[in-house]
């Protein structure tokens, strides 16, 4: 995930509407889907690695015409989340993250990446504040 924040944002969006807490990222299509497909910040996460693509590829000598499919899904289970002990004013969860990816002449790849968040409690409301 190149952005954790706008990841966390895009499934507490998805939570605070009462909605399944997953979301399909499809970076050649430049698609989303979700239930919530077009939040601000969904859209903001897509146009981030649209725009940072390019110049990845190119640090690693790598043809980005290439690539045929590259895909990520998001999601978390709030239900799970948990206060640490003595940190009542915290909850504790994980992000997870499943990216597949194609080039061309090569087998189909995917990676499975899990993260544990820890947030204050009252942005599970409103939401991470970007920091600038």
């Amino acid at each position: 995930m190149k952005s954790g924040c706008l990841a966390a944002n895009v499934l507490i969006d998805l939570y605070n509407l009462e909605l399944e807490t997953k979301s399909i990222f499809d970076f050649i299509n430049q698609t989303i889907q979700s239930d919530n497909e077009e939040s601000k910040e969904s859209r903001q996460l897509i146009n981030d690695y649209v725009e940072w693509l390019p110049q990845h590829f190119e640090n690693h000598n790598c043809d980005l015409s290439k690539l045929e499919r590259l895909e990520t899904t998001i999601w978390t289970d709030f239900n799970r989340a948990f206060s640490p002990p003595s940190m009542n004013d915290s909850i504790e969860f994980t992000v997870n993250a499943l990216t597949k990816w194609k080039a061309d002449g090569r087998d189909e790849e995917t990676i499975e990446i899990s993260q544990t968040e820890l947030i204050n409690k009252n942005f599970l409301k409103t939401g991470i504040p970007e920091i600038k």
